[in-house]
């Protein structure tokens, strides 16, 4: 699907950006309109630009965020029931528990967002039909992509590689939705109008939905809940880190370091957590939403890894290697990912080359 930009009719340049403060008395006047109190005013802010800036904990029902650029704002917990962000950019925006229901995302960017724990029950996701009579106050769109010359356009709300754990979108219409690499584990999609949708390298586990009405097609690459055989492999499993533990505390006297290429370490998830595992291998293996926090992985190999929504919080990752992992929603906060010192004088860098992560990933981390 073709992207949409907003642009100036005449300098076809983006408004000037808010700042926080300008923001603020917006949204302390839409406080008072949904409150009923004097001063009051409903924020009709379309095409706003306010990347980066704070919504958290505001109350913003019946909003107008018509193609507004909100790309990286923190929404943390907010409240936009019955909103518009019909072609807005959401992308990378932190909106976990933001409470969303009836809301109208029509043609909206929310790549790599994160809405764990959101509301969007009843909410519009169906592609947008756009045509330049649909912009007004002086705005036109810019067609980006296949068919950009075309009289009317129609674009799909964008929610690739969105973190949506827990969402509930019962009853919400996505027609023709975009949610490849998504993390939709444990969402509630019953009822929801999921005609076209695409979900190719989605996290579906434990997500509720009726596949039958999908194209099988749309599935492909997607990650279910593990195997049976991934189930009996867990005792072997065990053994391996266990045995990595005890080389790493005799200092390489007894056991070996683990490797665990390919596996799936999903049904592991509570055995990494405050570990020594220096040296482990994990290359290409399925660690999403697995806790690695705290635990001594220098010089480890996560290289080709789906790693999305792991946690390694606070691990010490000197001179680990994630070339080409899966990255989106991964924590590396207070990570220690500085080079790894070996004998002789050297070090070996920690090294994420070609891997997929967002902004933000490894903040606070030692570097």
């Amino acid at each position: 699907m073709p992207s949409v930009a907003l642009a100036s009719e005449r300098a076809r340049t983006e408004l000037p950006p808010f700042s926080q403060a300008i923001l603020d008395r917006y949204l302390d006047a839409h406080g008072r309109y949904i409150r009923g109190q004097p001063g009051g005013r409903r924020a009709l802010v379309k095409y706003l630009q306010a990347p980066l800036l704070d919504f958290r904990g505001r109350q913003l029902a019946e909003a107008d965020f018509t193609g507004a650029n909100l790309e990286r704002a923190s929404l943390l917990k907010a409240g936009f029931e019955r909103a518009s962000f019909y072609c807005a950019n959401l992308r990378g925006t932190d909106a976990r528990h933001a409470d969303f229901r009836q809301a109208d995302f029509r043609g909206a960017s929310l790549r790599g967002a994160n809405l764990a724990g959101a509301k969007l029950d009843a909410a519009d996701m169906r592609q947008a039909m756009l045509a330049r009579a649909d912009i007004d106050g002086g705005y036109h769109l810019w067609l980006q992509g296949d068919g950009a010359d075309g009289e009317e356009m129609r674009f799909s709300v964008d929610l690739t590689n969105c973190s949506m754990k827990g969402v509930k979108l019962n009853s919400a219409k996505l027609k023709w939705a975009n949610f490849s690499g998504a993390i939709l584990h444990g969402a509630d999609l019953s009822g929801a109008d999921l005609t076209g949708a695409q979900f190719a390298g989605a996290v579906l586990t434990s997500a509720r939905f009726d596949r039958l009405k999908i194209d099988p097609s749309a599935f492909d690459k997607c990650v279910l809940d593990p195997s049976q055989a991934a189930l009996d492999r867990v005792p072997f499993l065990e053994s391996l880190v266990n045995d990595n533990t005890r080389w790493v505390e005799t200092n390489g006297k007894v056991g070996q370091p683990a490797t665990l290429d390919g596996e799936d370490l999903r049904p592991l998830n509570a055995l990494f957590a405050k570990r020594a595992l220096t040296a482990l291998s994990a290359k290409g293996c399925c660690a999403i939403g697995v806790d690695f926090s705290s635990a001594q992985l220098q010089g480890a190999c996560f290289d080709r890894a789906d790693l999305r929504d792991a946690n390694f919080s606070s691990a010490d990752l000197r001179g680990a290697s994630f070339d080409g992992a899966l990255l989106w929603h991964a924590r590396f906060d207070d990570a220690d990912i500085r080079p790894l010192a070996l004998a002789g004088g050297s070090a070996r860098d920690f090294s994420f080359k070609g891997a997929k992560f967002a902004a933000g990933c490894f903040q606070n981390s030692t570097r």
